[in-house]
């Protein structure tokens, strides 16, 4: 297990519901944190949701309109950012900025739905927002037991840190050529300070470990065709001890989290910070995971006999 001291000497920086099947590990759980991209699992169930009821997932989308979405940066750096990551993936060329040459190519709306999570673009969450609606996405975030989601659009948050003091900017940047120009010329320009960009990480969308280990509850456990298409999804990367781990992970500037469940386990974390370990945080779940009491010792939680239990809590 990677690090596990720096957890204990900044345990006011970190949140964690954990639930192995023995024991119930809560610590923070309730205390908001930023979100980044573990809020992605409620565009996954939305789509899924509308999938299951005969949405076709073969049918072929436009990529220039998926690229609408996709303002030129904030998922990564410049010519190996998430969406040209995705892009590159579906053989769809693309410039440096991970916008497509040829806009009038196609892609099945599938592959934004896996691209969502397996690339992490931001993008698609977006993209598939547009079509089912918002409240569809309000449905799906109730139906996984988060009712009150703080649900922003990635474009106007990615945005909001190019022009501070602005409000939500996505309509005008899908709607408003001049306006897509005026925003590259402010990617090629100056990058945004780290001060900037931690005051902007901090006001961006936060949830809570409990909230978000419910709703990974859900998608692991629930018998729906929506929750099944959604573990298809979240589970096609990786296994461990040939079970599934349904993962999904976000990143921001001093900030880490994910949501994660493999053979009956779930885990949902947080931590914040500035020189915390950088570990892959799927393997990174999994090890804790496999040794949830040693976990809670090193973070000095004492873990508790959870609703889920089916042995006595070892410490």
């Amino acid at each position: 297990m990677a690090e596990p001291t720096w957890f204990a000497a900044h345990r006011d920086d970190v949140s964690v519901v954990a639930d192995d099947g023995h024991c119930h590990l809560a610590h923070n759980a309730d205390v908001p944190r930023v979100l980044a991209s573990t809020i992605k699992v409620v565009h996954l169930l939305a789509y899924t949701t509308a999938v299951a009821e005969g949405l076709d997932p073969a049918e072929p989308v436009r990529v220039g309109d998926w690229d609408a979405w996709h303002p030129f940066e904030g998922d990564g750096p410049r010519g190996a950012g998430a969406h040209h990551r995705a892009l590159t993936a579906l053989g769809v060329g693309c410039d440096e900025f991970g916008v497509a040459r040829d806009p009038e190519q196609r892609v099945p709306l599938d592959a934004i739905a896996t691209a969502m999570i397996t690339e992490s673009d931001n993008a698609a969450p977006d993209y598939l927002r547009a079509r089912l609606g918002d409240d569809a996405l309000r449905a799906a975030a109730a139906d996984g037991g988060w009712a009150g989601a703080d649900l922003r659009w990635f474009c106007g948050e990615t945005l909001r840190s190019y022009f501070p003091g602005e409000g939500d900017l996505t309509a005008r940047f899908t709607a408003d050529p001049a306006f897509r120009r005026e925003v590259l010329d402010r990617v090629r320009g100056e990058p945004v300070s780290d001060a900037a960009e931690w005051a902007w990480t901090q006001g961006t969308a936060h949830g809570t470990a409990a909230q978000l280990f419910a709703f990974h509850r859900h998608l692991a456990t629930a018998d729906t065709p929506a929750a099944r298409l959604a573990r298809r999804k979240l589970g096609a990367t990786a296994r461990y001890e040939g079970e599934p781990v349904l993962f999904k992970g976000g990143v921001l500037p001093r900030s880490r989290g994910f949501g994660l469940s493999t053979g009956g386990a779930t885990i949902a974390m947080f931590y914040t910070g500035t020189d915390f370990p950088d570990v892959p945080l799927a393997p990174f779940g999994v090890a804790i995971l496999s040794d949830l009491a040693a976990f809670a010792r090193d973070l000095g939680v004492r873990p508790e006999p959870g609703w889920a239990t089916i042995g006595p809590c070892e410490y």
